[in-house]
């Protein structure tokens, strides 16, 4: 699910009223504004809005990239990627080098861990040179060439040679210029630092049984991104989408939030839960693996990213919030007493936000690095229930490479679809100790409600016209299954 807040303090500052001048104002004064933070609910509705999702155009560059303006990746996690073509240049007799530099991602990287050329695995020998497969070898030609090659580093025995030679660099903010390139580029001086660039360095020997198509592909599997943890105050690579989603708040390429506005304990809880291991398969409850580019907007991005986790984003009383899905014990149980307003119910949604299946796509190892289907997700007692008539969300899951994970994702989407009983009223002032994302029992005689569990999916505050003080809530029914 992804959240939606309109908080009144926040309005005031875009319109031009200081932080000062706030801060000045008497608590009356804000309760007569109105504060308001509400929630919309899951991957499985944003698939239902009329609204393209996150495709393969935002997944980061599968490919070399080619133009004068390119975006930065931008790599959480573990994925195969291509990347950004910066710089070629053509040297020796008869331009037999091509040099070129592949930029994979806009900040320092974990590692790379595998390097393709087309979709073949190579192997790297300690002078950066291809070892294998062996069609990226060649027989040195004659004396001179057998010299070339040793002298290079590309001299593999048996008289053969590489030609392909490709170092990796992390992206550090303070590496250095290859010193490879240096050596041979009459343009490349070590003043080309690109601090803070993750890319390859390239160098193709033309021979034209080995390419004989042109140029090759060269793509690289890398563990992306070192993240903020805050359970240990450190800054390592981790594919747990809350840290993840935490880093992407306050980088410059997100929305460039203050730490000190985000709710570093529920990002803790969170974190925690994302964790977990005792899962029927044994494997970790969500994982955030993925790339996309700058050019996607902060909306999509945070739709994206959410959706590893099926969680909830808010932001209340001055902090971001965050709530993967899983199950948490009611806070507060209210009943008629507490009402302030008559009750306004919903039992079913519309037919267009009504499913009984749920299918997409992921990308991962698990399919070869290409974006598939997972196996989609039906509940026969649901169809039954819509009168034999398979109504199917499309659920696309940007950040997440395993099918295991994507059918526990849809599962719970599917299954929180089906909870579609809606309560709107106002209540007392004992619901200020709820926030959006909590779970509370709800007890009403008139409806046969006992302790009925539902989730909070709006809350605002504020004065009613006979200057009474409520909180007015939107309340989803939900269940611990």
């Amino acid at each position: 699910m992804v959240v939606f807040t309109a908080v009144a303090v926040g309005t005031l500052t875009a319109f031009g009223v200081s932080a000062a001048t706030i801060a000045g104002m008497s608590a009356l004064t804000l309760i007569a504004i109105g504060v308001a933070t509400q929630v919309v609910l899951g991957a499985a509705m944003r698939a239902l809005m009329p609204k393209p999702s996150l495709g393969g155009a935002n997944r980061g560059y599968q490919t070399t990239a080619i133009g004068t303006a390119l975006d930065h990746q931008i790599i959480y996690g573990k994925m195969r990627v291509g990347g950004a073509r910066i710089y070629d240049e053509a040297t020796g007799t008869n331009n037999k080098y091509l040099h070129r530099i592949i930029a994979v991602a806009g900040h320092e990287i974990q590692s790379f861990d595998e390097i393709y050329i087309n979709d073949e695995v190579v192997t790297l020998n300690e002078n950066n040179f291809v070892t294998s497969p062996s069609k990226y070898t060649a027989a040195t030609s004659g004396v001179t060439g057998a010299i070339e090659a040793i002298q290079d580093g590309s001299w593999l025995g048996n008289n053969r040679q590489s030609l392909v030679r490709i170092v990796t660099h992390n992206g550090s903010p303070t590496q250095t210029a290859d010193s490879y390139l240096v050596s041979e580029s009459s343009h490349w001086t070590t003043q080309c630092t690109l601090n803070g660039i993750a890319y390859m360095y390239i160098r193709l020997k033309f021979n034209a049984d080995a390419f004989p198509n042109g140029i090759p592909e060269i793509t690289a599997t890398i563990s992306g991104k070192k993240v903020y943890d805050p359970r240990t105050s450190t800054t390592v690579w981790s594919d747990n989408p809350a840290l993840c989603l935490r880093d992407y708040l306050t980088s410059s390429y997100g929305i460039a939030e203050e730490t000190a506005n985000i709710d570093d304990t529920l990002v803790i809880a969170a974190a925690n839960v994302c964790d977990q291991t005792d899962t029927i398969a044994g494997t970790t409850r969500y994982t955030c693996n993925g790339a996309f580019t700058t050019a996607s907007t902060p909306y999509d991005m945070i739709n994206g990213i959410l959706t590893s986790m099926d969680g909830s984003l808010w932001y209340a009383q001055g902090k971001w919030r965050m709530k993967p899905a899983y199950w948490t014990a009611p806070v507060l149980d209210l009943d008629e007493d507490d009402l302030r307003s008559n009750i306004s119910v919903s039992t079913r949604h519309s037919r267009r936000n009504n499913f009984n299946t749920v299918k997409g796509t992921f990308r991962g190892e698990e399919s070869n690095w290409q974006t598939t289907d997972y196996p989609q997700v039906t509940n026969a007692a649901f169809v039954t229930a819509d009168g034999g008539q398979e109504s199917v969300a499309d659920v696309d899951l940007p950040f997440t490479d395993n099918s295991i994970e994507a059918r526990r994702i849809a599962r719970i989407s599917l299954e929180r679809n089906r909870q579609q009983l809606t309560v709107s009223a106002s209540f007392g002032l004992k619901t200020l100790q709820v926030q959006v994302g909590d779970n509370i029992r709800l007890t009403n005689s008139r409806f046969g409600w006992t302790n009925k569990e539902f989730e909070v999916i709006a809350w605002s505050f504020g004065l009613t016209d006979g200057l009474d003080l409520q909180t007015q809530m939107t309340l989803r029914e939900t269940a611990e299954s």
